[in-house]
């Protein structure tokens, strides 16, 4: 499989026409006048160091005893001449630090090798993503590989999926940065839905972390996030509270819709870039593991894509550790095919989107367990066996906050599974106007001059 190679000198980020980065034509400091000796140095802002090539055209990281040492093999004096107050070594550091200082320094997802503004900051580059080259050619076993995973009857997932990944691609290849929706593959333990999200990595630039802990509010900090092109979730580091869930929704809506995002390392100043970013979760589809996802509301429901994987026999023996190997080597040669088979492909009138460039879709099954595992399902649960205890009861009228001391009070059948879901103020309030929403035939809102007064009625 052929990648495009990695980048040593500055290239273009994202062109004209999308905010942010722009490429940077400034003269740069160099060790030597020598051509042969001659590397870039550039000073780092938030670390206090200093960035160089290596003799391989990468970039490496020194302090300052270290660029000290290299400045005075190629040539620069530590001594300081009679009448100066410092010496032409101390000199060239004040020149580094002053005229070629950055403020950002490393990969950048979705962006190539190179020096560039950020808003009116310089940035460092350090490395280019490695993108599949597309070549013409089969890719039998991937397409046997996708059609058990994400095809059952009539339920053909893998346009979806196609969309998905054709809209990244093609904003990658052409340095352009475009919204796209979170990929989320649920299905049984060990069906291939890994290995499909290991096969995108490699398709988005080979380069892939671990967000779930930012996203879900239990760190601030996230400067290894923007190295990667692909964030991966799995359910075995996810949380099924429900303020995480809530907090992953939200971030999930930042991610998807934001162009530009706050990059916060450990220790140094944050500072506001743009990266390029396809968020990408598995999760069991056992109940306990479809709550890790954040509830489905209007604000997130076009920003998820949500497939059902299922389980078939793979397309080659996977029993030992060589036959493992070797079908991930036949995956790997068949990408540069199925990548051109991407760009070729035209997505459907009907799955298109103007923001996103290709519709969401929710499996329906999917979807009803979601549904029936959120917060207010329970709640209706609880209203149910509280407020209709016999088939003559009628609707029953009142504010959020006495339904409230209704299900908590001391009479109440369900008033220690109340507490538990009402944990924090106005969730009964929110939590009925989520049900009035989906079941208007079943609780309204009246607005009153002094209060809001629902009504909600016996199950039929």
């Amino acid at each position: 499989m052929k990648t495009l190679p990695l980048e040593t000198k500055s290239a273009p980020s994202l062109p004209a026409g999308t905010r942010g980065t722009k490429n940077v034509d400034t003269s740069t400091v160099t060790t030597s006048t020598t051509p042969k000796q001659a590397r870039e140095v550039y000073f780092d802002f938030n670390r206090g160091s200093y960035w160089t090539r290596n003799e391989r055209g990468g970039w490496i990281l020194m302090n300052e005893t270290q660029i000290k040492r290299l400045l005075r093999a190629s040539g620069v004096s530590p001594n300081r001449p009679d009448g100066c107050h410092v010496s032409p070594l101390d000199e060239r550091l004040l020149d580094i630090q002053e005229r070629f200082d950055v403020h950002y320094a490393g990969p950048l997802a979705g962006h190539h090798a190179g020096v560039f503004t950020c808003g009116e900051k310089r940035i460092l580059v350090t490395d280019s993503p490695r993108l599949v080259i597309p070549m013409p050619g089969e890719w039998p076993t991937l397409a046997k590989l996708l059609q058990g995973l994400l095809v059952d009857g009539e339920c053909d997932q893998r346009p979806y999926l196609f969309g998905w990944l054709k809209i990244a691609l093609e904003a990658l290849q052409a340095r352009q940065r475009r919204p796209g929706q979170v990929l989320a593959l649920c299905g049984p333990h060990d069906c291939g839905k890994s290995l499909l999200q290991n096969l995108i990595t490699t398709l988005l630039g080979a380069r892939a972390a671990k967000p779930y802990q930012f996203m879900a509010g239990q760190t601030t900090f996230n400067a290894d996030l923007f190295e990667a092109e692909h964030l991966m979730i799995e359910d075995d580091q996810s949380s099924t509270d429900i303020r995480a869930r809530r907090n992953f929704g939200a971030a999930i809506k930042c991610i998807c819709v934001n162009e530009t995002q706050r990059c916060h390392p450990k220790g140094r100043t944050a500072i506001t870039l743009t990266p390029f970013w396809r968020v990408s979760i598995t999760v069991n589809n056992e109940p306990e593991n479809l709550m890790v996802l954040p509830p489905l509301d209007d604000s997130l429901e076009d920003k998820l894509v949500l497939l059902r994987a299922f389980k078939r026999p793979m397309p080659l023996p996977t029993d030992s550790n060589e036959d493992r190997t070797a079908f991930w080597a036949t995956l790997q040669g068949e990408l540069p095919a199925f990548v051109h088979y991407l760009m070729t492909w035209t997505i459907p009138a009907e799955l298109r989107s103007n923001r996103f460039g290709v519709t969401h879709y929710h499996h329906p099954e999917l979807v009803e367990a979601i549904d029936s595992l959120a917060p207010e399902q329970k709640l209706l649960l609880l209203l149910d066996s509280e407020l209709f205890t016999t088939p003559a009861a009628g609707p029953w009228h009142g504010t959020a906050a006495e339904l409230e001391i209704r299900l908590t009070g001391m009479d109440s059948r369900c008033a220690h599974e109340a507490r538990k879901l009402l944990s924090w103020p106005t969730a009964c309030g929110v939590y009925v106007a989520r049900l009035a929403k989906r079941m208007p035939e079943r609780i309204e809102y009246k607005p009153k001059a002094d209060s809001r007064k629902w009504t909600i009625h016996p199950p039929r």
